[in-house]
């Protein structure tokens, strides 16, 4: 009979085995972690000393977060973690506080589209602004960004030739949504609308019902409100894959927290035919996986039914990325055509995740001499959210489920680890994790209070910043 544990020692003051593995895992980590930094510093003997500064500090939130996870993670993974299910008994309770936060979320979505017009009305170029609706599009079709290469593949699909060829690097679920819904509106811009708007109702929806099991009723309402005052929540009023992508994560999430795995892969399927970073979530699917069968052969109850489901459930998780991959041979012969032309037209290719806020505070101090907003509308709100994520999640790393914080590291770690990044503030506020982190601190009236209002201020500052054309990407 195993020794009982106190305080993760066994009655003889000796540490436990489950602690013992923890420690291991910890040391192991941080060990592997000083080893690839040292590679790295080897590999880039050119930089300065003060360059290593913001790698080191970025890998060591990371590695701390991860080692003080470990708990969790290992509990989960040793099928003695509880929180990973969904109690059904929430299913009536919730139903009617779903269907108000989806129309809160159309009302703050409403409202979100209007400011925006107003503001581009009086920032901006209004020759046709008496025209509400082509105003409406000009305000939210910023040139710059990928709502127009979404709406060319809509319109044209994918090409072998010429300038259209490189749209390949976009992922084909908006584009297939929108061809479909042509059918109706006959307008790719409204189509967009029209899907992105009940994708955003949704999600906030969603977002309520998914974090219930993991910060209460009261905090999820929070959330699912908080999920759409993010800064980079106001590309979920784009024609960009932001609302579709977080629609799937955490329908994907949900369905996970209730053991149903073939639901949970069919949505990160969706998710990674949305985007490149959707196929991520078959990783806190096989977490939670393993430990639901673990807990099945600790109590010596039946199991080969939940693998079966859980094996079926990551093969259908990469449906999507291998349908996207397909589109890639069938056009050029190769799977992986889109690599080349991420990095001929948009010099983007991957790296280690540490180095990107090395380049972006070196373009940051470049932009600063000099007269460019790009300072203040890139680079800046990009180490925010780059370090901003970090501490957040990292703050709640031990409340969180072990598979929230393992998912965002791993997210944090694609999405942040490319060349040229211009887009770290969308990508991290599409991250169900960062949203849960942040609503768990809403614990007193007061501190929700602060919580919505600098949210609310970020958002109007970027929402400013993306009408007046600034680099919001």
């Amino acid at each position: 009979m195993e020794t009982p544990i106190i305080s993760g020692k066994s009655q003889d003051n000796k540490p436990s085995r489950r602690q013992r593995l923890i420690n291991i895992l910890r040391y192991t980590t941080i060990v592997a972690s000083a080893v690839v930094f040292g590679i790295y510093v080897l590999n880039n003997s050119a930089y300065k000393p003060a360059d290593f500064v913001y790698p080191f500090i970025t890998l060591a939130a990371a590695v701390g977060i991860l080692c003080g996870a470990m708990p969790q993670i290992v509990n989960t993974l040793i099928g003695c973690d509880e929180s990973a299910y969904f109690n059904n008994a929430e299913k009536n309770r919730t139903l009617r506080t779903f269907i108000l936060i989806c129309l809160g979320a159309l009302a703050l979505h409403i409202i979100t589209y209007l400011l925006g017009v107003f503001i581009f009305k009086e920032l901006g170029d209004t020759d046709d602004a008496s025209w509400l609706a082509r105003l409406w599009q000009r305000a939210w079709m910023k040139s710059n960004t990928d709502a127009r290469h979404y709406i060319n593949i809509a319109e044209n699909w994918y090409q072998v030739e010429g300038d259209d060829r490189l749209l390949l690097v976009f992922f084909p679920m908006l584009p297939v949504l929108i061809r479909a819904f042509n059918l109706i509106f006959n307008n790719s811009y409204v189509s967009a609308l029209f899907i992105n708007t009940i994708a955003t109702m949704l999600t906030s929806g969603m977002t309520y019902k998914t974090l219930i099991p993991i910060l209460g009723d009261k905090k999820a309402r929070i959330a699912a409100f908080i999920t759409l005052l993010l800064p980079g929540a106001i590309f979920l009023n784009s024609p960009m894959t932001e609302p579709l992508f977080m629609l799937f994560s955490v329908c994907g999430f949900f369905f996970l927290q209730k053991h149903n795995y073939i639901a949970a892969g069919l949505f990160t399927a969706l998710a990674g035919f949305t985007r490149s970073l959707g196929v991520l979530l078959a990783i806190p699917i096989a977490i939670v996986g393993i430990g639901h069968i673990v807990s099945l052969i600790r109590a010596r109850e039946p199991f080969k039914a939940v693998l079966f489901k859980l094996i079926a459930g990551l093969a259908i998780s990469t449906f999507g990325t291998l349908g996207y991959l397909y589109i890639n041979y069938s056009l050029h012969g190769d799977p992986l055509k889109f690599f080349e032309f991420q990095w001929e037209n948009w010099h983007q290719k991957a790296c280690p995740f540490f180095d990107t806020p090395r380049y972006m505070v070196h373009f940051l101090c470049q932009e600063l001499d000099g007269k460019s907003t790009t300072a203040y509308s890139l680079w800046i709100p990009g180490l925010i959210a780059v370090f901003g994520s970090l501490g957040i999640v990292g703050a709640k790393a031990r409340k969180l489920p072990s598979y929230y914080t393992v998912y965002f590291l791993c997210y944090f770690a694609v999405a942040i680890g490319c060349t040229w990044l211009l887009s770290a503030v969308r990508y991290l506020c599409a991250a169900l994790p960062v949203t849960a982190a942040i609503a768990h601190n809403c614990d007193k009236w007061w501190k929700t209070a602060i919580i919505i209002a600098v949210l609310g201020i970020a958002y109007a500052v970027y929402m400013v910043m993306y009408m007046e054309r600034l680099s919001i990407y």
